[in-house]
């Protein structure tokens, strides 16, 4: 019997020391483009892309990894019988999930599982952590796509984007109701749920909207990790971080940046929560 490979799509946004620390954990690449520029995903940051943005007017677009560029990663991990075990943002956010399945088609085999991670980011990443884990520990594949398929219905995204334009580009809202939003300095609570982005309420000024957030995650008691995500926020990121820190002692809790996919699609000065009810 053959290893256990990890593989994720970029959004997890995965620090290089953890790829190192792990040869079986590998990522297969959005792309970000802007214009005629293309990048992989974790070729920009989102520094460079919203300034970018600015000098060009245009607005940044993205491209979920082809079918055949799934299978590529695949063929050499299956080839020696390993089993695979890939890991996709919500199916909410992208069409990733659906390539990697139909990249399983094409490289015919049946021992290479695909798990909607209902999430992003810092979400996948505790994916991955949990499957190397147990892959080190001898557990077969399929368990650990049993338990990963629980952690993703565990798991709670909630984020405010700074602005709605880039929501609107991306056919995220209406333009009224994008218009509606700027004009009043609306400020929407957004989540993933059942496949799709949802608003959880509207509230009029930044600051409400992430005691709203706040108070949502209060609902949930037993908590497995938070986590706080952001795009140039970093002061009100921190003290996100605090509160939760105070609300959940003893509950592991991380902070850091999400990717510039993320970043094309939900603008400048984003903050979110991720966050896993213990199962």
């Amino acid at each position: 019997m053959g290893n256990i490979q990890i593989i994720l799509d970029s959004t997890a946004h995965v620090s290089s020391a953890m790829l190192k620390q792990h040869d079986n954990l590998h990522v297969v690449p959005l792309k970000v483009m802007l214009g005629q520029q293309q990048w992989l995903e974790d070729a920009i940051d989102n520094t460079e892309l919203f300034h970018l943005k600015a000098a060009t007017g245009f607005y940044p677009k993205t491209s979920q990894p082809a079918p055949g560029e799934f299978a590529a990663a695949f063929a050499p991990l299956a080839a020696r019988g390993d089993d695979i075990i890939v890991i996709t943002l919500a199916g909410a956010l992208s069409g990733t999930v659906q390539s990697a399945r139909m990249g399983v088609q094409l490289a015919g085999k049946n021992n290479i599982h695909v798990v909607d991670s209902g999430t992003t980011a810092a979400g996948m990443v505790h994916m991955a952590e949990f499957a190397l884990q147990q892959a080190a520990a001898g557990i077969p594949a399929g368990s650990i796509v049993a338990y990963l398929e629980r952690m993703a219905g565990a798991t709670h995204t909630l984020f405010i984007p700074d602005t709605l334009e880039y929501l609107h580009k991306g056919g995220r809202i209406g333009g009224a109701a994008a218009l509606v939003g700027t004009i009043l300095q609306i400020k929407p609570i957004l989540y993933l749920v059942k496949g799709r982005v949802a608003v959880l309420d509207k509230v009029r000024t930044r600051p409400k909207a992430v005691q709203r957030m706040v108070e949502e995650v209060k609902q949930y008691r037993n908590l497995a990790y938070i986590a706080i995500v952001h795009i140039e926020r970093a002061s009100e990121a921190e003290g996100l971080a605090t509160q939760m820190e105070n609300l959940f002692p003893g509950v592991p809790l991380s902070l850091g940046n999400i990717g510039a996919v993320l970043g094309a699609h939900l603008g400048p000065g984003i903050i979110g929560i991720v966050f896993q009810e213990v199962i």
